[in-house]
């Protein structure tokens, strides 16, 4: 069974046992109700015959008061009857002619209710009335009113006033006026209970199906599926998070894809180098010295690249996975960055760079300063490799005061006068392998392209180190990577 027919019934049926309950509840309601309009109407019947024969001043004779109680007794919608002053119902007139009736002890004791369903206008205090519920020799109920004839006698008789004992749900069916207003509003009530359960299934289930066609979609490798935000706060919750879900999983898949093709095609590159110059070794196609020797550096050059890429792999792989534990200690960013500079200087001179330092006095920070300064050699080693002859490298440093949306840290930049990144790359260049132009060249014919590992590890170093990363470029004029640490580390 589908969640929608499943909504569908439950709402249905905890509609419909809502119904029957407040319809039981209703049915006792209306019984008591109207078993106390029947005493109130019994006891002022009962209270207007006593009074009637207190008028005709005929209460002391036994046979006027029976022929006046004959006359009474005709009224169908009830019977009378003559109690002795034990409150056992006489024989021989009434309904009491009935042997089932005649000779039954009623109980009279409960008085004190049946004086209050019957107002000061139809009755005084001296009236002595009763009220309950006896079962005859033919197990009928009845229900009566009884009051004293004659209550200032020691030894008095009763009138009692009865009817048909009012009881179950036979009390509202039987009367139409009741009835089929009631089965009128159950059926009502049915239909608006069947059509609001379709309508919360349908809002609920159906943005759950969705969900659930997107997510077999995505089973199936249709990556690019989306959930249909709609219904309840929950549900839409539910497919927002699906969504960013299935976006993270079709990142995963491009990247894992493209991870593959680039490590294939990087480490095509030197293997066949490799290969080739080994095989012209060993054909002796290469067999003078100096050809010789070129071809062992060329091997060596490219093996060196496999060591760095495999390293660079390593590395990333294990900072990815949180493999890699920073060792965090007091630090001096300048002082790693003064110590990388002077590594770049010769370098840099040789290409006719300009290294130019521009850093302000700064306090210690919780940070891993070997990792920190990976960080600052790559950025150094990208910013020297795509800057020209003539250019400029800059690296600045400053404190940065805690504000509404950052914390108190350092940040530190690299900025040089190279060619610039074009806008539609700016945002992929802290990926793994992602390089902007895999045929720049210096001006000795050099590949400028390396593994495009260098600012993903930037990246995961310092992600790992609560910090930001951030580029800056302008194609034609060069660019500015920014690195924000927290003066102090998160616990």
């Amino acid at each position: 069974m589908s969640l929608r027919l499943r909504l569908f019934f439950t709402h249905t049926i905890v509609i419909m046992i809502a119904f029957i309950v407040l319809g039981a509840a209703l049915a006792i309601l209306m019984i008591d109700y109207q078993q106390r309009l029947m005493l109130r109407e019994l006891s002022f019947v009962a209270t207007t015959v006593v009074r009637s024969l207190r008028l005709a001043d005929i209460t002391d004779n036994t046979d006027k008061v029976l022929e006046r109680l004959a006359i009474i007794g005709q009224n169908q919608r009830f019977q009378v009857a003559l109690l002795d002053s034990n409150g056992v119902i006489q024989p021989d007139h009434g309904f009491a002619a009935d042997a089932a009736v005649a000779g039954h002890k009623l109980d009279l004791s409960h008085k004190v209710s049946v004086l209050g369903e019957v107002s000061a206008t139809t009755t005084n205090n001296r009236e002595q009335l009763a009220a309950s519920v006896f079962t005859d020799g033919q197990r009928r109920r009845w229900t009566f009113v009884a009051i004293a004839i004659r209550p200032t006698l020691a030894s008095t008789s009763w009138l009692i006033i009865a009817r048909p004992f009012l009881s179950g749900p036979v009390v509202s069916l039987q009367d139409e006026s009741l009835a089929l207003p009631f089965i009128e509003a159950g059926g009502v009530a049915l239909i608006l209970a069947a059509v609001l359960a379709a309508l919360v299934a349908r809002s609920i289930a159906g943005p759950i199906q969705k969900v659930a066609a997107a997510a077999n979609a995505i089973k199936r490798g249709q990556y690019d599926q989306r959930a249909a935000i709609s219904g309840p706060v929950e549900v839409r919750q539910l497919a927002d998070d699906f969504n960013q879900m299935a976006a993270r999983v079709q990142t995963a898949q491009k990247t894992e894809h493209d991870f593959v093709a680039n490590v294939s095609h990087e480490l095509k590159t030197p293997l066949t180098s490799i290969k080739g110059f080994a095989q012209a070794i060993e054909d002796g196609t290469v067999s003078d010295e100096a050809s010789i020797k070129s071809a062992a550096r060329i091997i060596n050059d490219e093996a060196d690249r496999l060591t760095r890429l495999v390293v660079g792999l390593l590395d990333s792989a294990r900072l990815e996975a949180g493999d890699i534990k920073m060792s965090m200690h007091p630090i001096q960013i300048n002082a790693i960055i003064n110590s990388s500079l002077a590594k770049f200087a010769p370098r840099a001179d040789n290409s006719e760079i300009q290294l130019i330092a521009n850093l302000t006095d700064q306090s210690s920070i919780q940070a891993d300063g070997d990792r920190m300064a990976q960080v600052v050699t790559n950025l150094l080693d990208n910013a020297i490799k795509h800057t020209l002859r003539g250019g400029k490298v800059s690296v600045e440093s400053r404190m940065m005061p805690a504000s509404k949306t950052c914390a108190a840290g350092i940040e530190f930049s690299v900025i040089d006068t190279g060619k610039g990144i074009p806008a539609e790359d700016l945002p992929r260049i802290f990926e793994r392998f992602y390089q902007v132009d895999k045929a720049r060249v210096q001006s000795d014919g050099t590949s400028l392209s390396g593994a495009g590992l260098g600012l993903a590890i930037c990246k995961q170093i310092i992600d790992a180190h609560h910090g930001t990363i951030t580029a800056q470029s302008v194609v034609g004029i060069g660019t500015r990577i920014n690195v924000w640490l927290p003066a102090s580390q998160p616990v």
